[in-house]
């Protein structure tokens, strides 16, 4: 069953530190966009794709807790807390969101407490995708010659490719030749969608990706 809790690494917010979360932002990854002022003429140039894929801003993530222990625990709790997390990069799972992970550095960013409640806020400067919590990984056994399809969320990536004999690749219309064992090939880039590999040799070749969505 779901809980309004959060993972930071390894520790949880409910079940390490007994924190109510009374509220959280998950904000959004913004695009880099680049428009260019034309003298003479009406509007802009919009070279924000230009290069290929649009490039995205960091997010912030902001998590909001309230501390209902005995109050003579309190700066313990901020203690523990900020002596794991402050300056950190890790990642960060929501209970409610739980098959992704962000990857940030967090710190403490506010602690203040009244009679009966403490209440502390965690930030996070995150990578602007949000990432599968199990990295893809598709095997296929190849006689002679075959097309795979390969499916990949929004983020583009280079895969890693293991061939067990050497095979050749073609990918939107380039060949590339590997050799046997774990090969990472820049040009060999998978968008999101279906991405089809023509692939001739004989043996096994296995993909390693990990997919990214926004």
């Amino acid at each position: 069953m779901k809980t309004n809790g959060v993972t930071f690494g390894n520790k949880h917010s409910i079940n390490d530190w007994d924190l109510l979360m009374v509220s959280k932002s998950i904000g959004e990854a913004i695009p880099k966009t680049n428009y260019i002022e034309i003298p003479g003429s009406d509007g802009s140039k919009d070279l924000t794709d230009y290069f290929g894929d649009i490039r995205y801003s960091d997010r912030n993530l902001q998590f909001s807790f309230d501390i209902f222990a005995d109050s003579s625990t309190w700066w313990n709790i901020k203690k523990e807390i900020t002596n794991y997390l402050q300056g950190k990069k890790m990642k960060i799972i929501l209970d409610q969101d739980a098959n992704y992970y962000y990857l940030g550095r967090c710190f403490v960013s506010s602690f203040t407490h009244e009679t009966r409640v403490a209440h502390i806020t965690i930030d996070a400067s995150c990578e602007p995708f949000k990432y599968n919590i199990n990295q893809t990984i598709d095997s296929f056994t190849i006689d002679k010659k075959s097309t795979i399809t390969l499916k990949n969320a929004r983020k583009t990536v280079v895969p890693k490719i293991t061939l067990s004999n050497k095979m050749q690749l073609e990918l939107n219309n380039n060949s590339f030749s590997l050799s046997t064992g774990t090969h990472k090939v820049l040009d060999i880039r998978l968008v999101e969608g279906d991405n089809k590999i023509t692939i001739t040799g004989t043996g096994t070749i296995t993909f390693t990706y990990q997919e990214g969505d926004l």
